[in-house]
């Protein structure tokens, strides 16, 4: 039986020691590219395409698909909806040939883009995203990894000092240095029946019943459910905001296994003391400042003050953010805002590359 040959191995070929730089032109944001009409005429002019000769006659794709979400390529940064380019590769093999020209009118994170140049496609990306055209724009830009490395690793022994602090805690079982990975944050509701305030990370599961009288899962007040009431805390009631209720932490000082959690109101007296004294005070310390860094505080879509506001997730009744900075907690928004000054301010190359690619 052959040797199953591993998805890195199969990877080694995009990192060559030489790189070419994209093109001037060929990126143009969320904006309509003046280059593109003459980008499809050259084609044309190198590939004409003349319907009595045009033979195309490709049957429907019907294998199995080999593919896995395990790579480099597709960790570098989330996307929603998105597929293994290894996958799509498989589609662009089977329905094109070398030199053709593949088209992705809402391109998301650039799968298809990237499927198409490794193929040796040539491709056209298009989102109405910003975010979507950059992230893209970077996964099909060649680059230098040894170079991308080291700039990485300067970029991170700038911005270390002030991340440790923005992140330190303390192991619960050792005393020790800790490192926060993320806190849970919970919507607070008022209980009908009782009256008192209840993170909805505090509800009890039961089995409900619509309204037509099917099952359904319902979060219940924990209070009233000691009482052996199960009254429904709804999530379209009035709000009272959002409270930590749960910290990962990973150990700094040789704990095993290194990371664990911890809650606001855990049953170990330990955790909970911790929990107060370390992970809530750093939040509060944090609260009380001022951040350092510029970050952008437009209205989300750039929209005006006095147009109203639209979208699944901006209009008003279903999200409490107005603004891009309300999306992100204040201590991911300022690490966030740190990482993006140094980018811009020293001299890295790709820097596009070094912001897309960094996560906290």
């Amino acid at each position: 039986m052959p040797k199953k040959v591993s998805y890195s191995a199969k990877q080694e070929y995009l990192f060559k020691e030489k790189t070419t730089a994209m093109p001037e032109g060929y990126y143009s944001g969320d904006q309509p590219n003046p280059n593109l009409r003459a980008f499809v005429e050259q084609h044309l002019l190198e590939n004409p395409y003349d319907p009595k000769t045009d033979d195309y006659d490709i049957p429907a794709f019907d294998r199995p698909i080999d593919t896995t979400k395990a790579t480099a390529i597709y960790n570098m940064h989330t996307y929603w909806s998105k597929k293994p380019h290894d996958a799509i590769r498989q589609y662009i093999k089977h329905y094109t040939k070398p030199g053709d020209l593949v088209l992705d009118p809402f391109c998301g994170s650039g799968g298809t883009a990237l499927a198409a140049l490794i193929e040796g496609r040539k491709a056209i990306a298009i989102d109405r995203s910003p975010a979507a055209t950059f992230i893209t724009k970077n996964y099909c830009t060649p680059v230098d990894a040894e170079e991308l490395q080291e700039a990485f690793e300067e970029l991170k022994a700038k911005v270390k000092p002030e991340v440790d602090w923005l992140y330190e805690t303390k192991c619960d079982r050792c005393g020790g240095k800790a490192t926060t990975g993320y806190t849970v944050y919970s919507q607070v509701f008022q209980c009908p029946r009782c009256l008192r305030k209840v993170p909805l990370f505090d509800c009890i599961e039961v089995e409900g019943w619509t309204q037509a009288g099917k099952p359904k899962k319902i979060k219940a007040c924990p209070h009233c459910y000691k009482k052996d009431q199960e009254e429904e805390i709804k999530t379209t009631g009035d709000k009272f905001g959002a409270i930590p209720v749960l910290v990962s932490y990973q150990c700094e000082n040789g704990c095993k296994p290194k990371r664990n959690e911890r809650r606001y109101n855990d049953p170990d007296p330990v955790k909970k003391d911790y929990f107060e004294r370390y992970d809530l005070a750093k939040i509060k310390e944090i609260e009380g400042k001022t951040i350092p860094h510029w970050y952008p505080t437009d209205r989300m879509m750039h929209a005006p003050e006095d147009q109203e506001c639209w979208g699944v997730k901006w209009r008003a009744g279903t999200s409490n953010f107005r603004t891009v900075d309300e999306l992100f907690t204040k201590r991911n928004l300022w690490a966030l805002a740190l990482i993006r000054e140094f980018a811009l301010s020293s001299h890295f190359p790709n820097t596009d590359m070094l912001l897309g690619s960094m996560k906290i």
